[in-house]
């Protein structure tokens, strides 16, 4: 098996997102569910960019034809999840915020 450029690309980024995500969990950012979730992906990440046969029997069950197309296939669907979560999160922080506000606007009122 020869590796190419792009695998070592793909497996550099992995190893320093790696390092990155466990850096970021040990600092506070997020929980151990969050940790387990991205060390997952980039694990397979390097496996599919050492081992992309794996997913061979995949590309006929969904009769997609090169194995790039169903990454980039599941890629888009990975990008549109984290963003439908991010938007998720940023409504509820949305509302936290306008509750806040309005909580402190009724106590400085009634403060007057």
């Amino acid at each position: 098996m020869e590796i190419i450029g792009i695998q070592i690309v793909v497996m550099s980024f992995s190893v320093f997102m790696i390092y990155f995500t466990y850096h970021s969990y040990r600092r506070g950012f997020f929980e151990v569910y969050s940790l387990v979730a991205w060390l997952t992906i980039f694990v397979v990440l390097i496996i599919s960019t050492l081992f992309p046969s794996i997913f061979m029997p995949f590309l006929s069950i969904l009769r997609v034809a090169r194995l790039f197309d169903f990454f980039m296939i599941i890629g888009i669907f990975f990008l549109l999840a984290l963003a439908y979560v991010n938007f998720i999160q940023i409504e509820k922080l949305k509302h936290k915020i306008d509750k806040l506000v309005q909580d402190k606007a009724i106590k400085e009122d009634k403060k007057d």
